[in-house]
């Protein structure tokens, strides 16, 4: 019995010094700009507010390099705009290279910028583990008053890359 004890207590004493700890790695900073163009699909009125279906291709700038493929429907409620996008991005980050879906939501109140926020939602490549969420924001999409290098919207954000 006194045996089981001494080494029970000797297991118990040496277990924190021989098990590992498993930690992620720090994240990475991300940020940039993004311009897009689109085409809407679909505009349907119900009561005093209007939705709009659009498909989107866009280009990513800064730590994200690439082009995205999107859709999504605004919806123009009384007094400001919202936005559900799905962008799947193809292109690199941190030099890795492959896809990313990733949810966008955001508003637009009256006479005011975009704002909003983005989720990693999956990936492929070597960014299959790829997970993060960040923030987006600017005065959208400008045919007619856009300056030459003027982006539509920024992104900021933090990406882990472990499993």
């Amino acid at each position: 019995m006194k045996k089981l004890i001494v080494t029970i207590f000797l297991i118990c004493a040496l277990l924190p010094v021989l098990s590992t700890a498993a930690y992620a790695s720090p994240p990475t900073a991300v940020s940039g700009e993004l311009d897009y163009w689109f085409q809407v699909t679909d505009m349907r009125d119900a009561g005093p507010n209007t939705f709009m279906e659009a498909i989107e291709q866009e280009e990513w700038r800064g730590d994200m390099v690439g082009t995205g493929d999107s859709v999504f429907t605004v919806g123009m409620l009384q007094g400001f705009w919202t936005v559900w996008l799905r962008s799947e991005f193809v292109g690199e980050i941190d030099g890795r290279h492959g896809t990313l879906v990733m949810q966008l939501v955001g508003k637009k109140p009256a006479d005011q910028d975009w704002y909003g926020q983005w989720v990693i939602l999956g990936g492929t490549g070597e960014l299959a583990n790829a997970h993060g969420r960040g923030t987006w924001w600017g005065p959208g999409y400008r045919s007619d008053d856009k300056e030459a290098g003027d982006p539509d919207c920024y992104y900021s954000g933090q990406i882990h890359f472990d499993p």
